[in-house]
Parts: C-alpha cells; sequence; structure tokens
C-alpha cells in the first residue's frame, strides 16, 4: 500500500544545477571571444553555489589551467 506524499514546493524558479547549465550555456561560447568570460562564468558560479571554498577549489581545477594557456598563447603572439 502506498502512502499519500505530498510534494515538496521549490522555493526557487530554478534549482542550482538548472543556473549552473544556464550559465554553462550562455558563457561557455564566449570563452573564444574573451579570457574574461571564464572568470564571469566562475563568478557566476560563485554566485549560484554560495560556497567560496569550494567554488576557488573547482576554479583551481577546471578553469585556471586553460586561463593560464590562454594567456600564454596571448603573450607568445
Amino acid at each position: 500500500m502506498k502512502k499519500d506524499r505530498k510534494r515538496k514546493r521549490r522555493k526557487t524558479i530554478y534549482s542550482k544545477g538548472e543556473l549552473n547549465k544556464l550559465a554553462d550555456s550562455v558563457l561557455h561560447p564566449l570563452f573564444e571571444h574573451s579570457s574574461i568570460y571564464m572568470v564571469v562564468d566562475e563568478i557566476a558560479h560563485v554566485l549560484i553555489e554560495q560556497d567560496l571554498r569550494e567554488s576557488v577549489v573547482k576554479f583551481i581545477r577546471y578553469s585556471l589551467p586553460g586561463l593560464v594557456q590562454k594567456l600564454v598563447e596571448s603573450e607568445e603572439e
């Protein structure tokens, strides 16, 4: 016999995961145009996640190497 469970209503329109996907879909295509969009992307994720420590670790792990590579390539040109 199944119990009737009430659904919890969301307090927000979008979940954190949905907001992260939205930020990625808007900003990642712009990485080719300017490195500043990588920084804007990370700031957006910090604001969405509201966990500075975790966001900094993810930035160092995933975005910093690409950002450094772009800076080195632009110095060589």
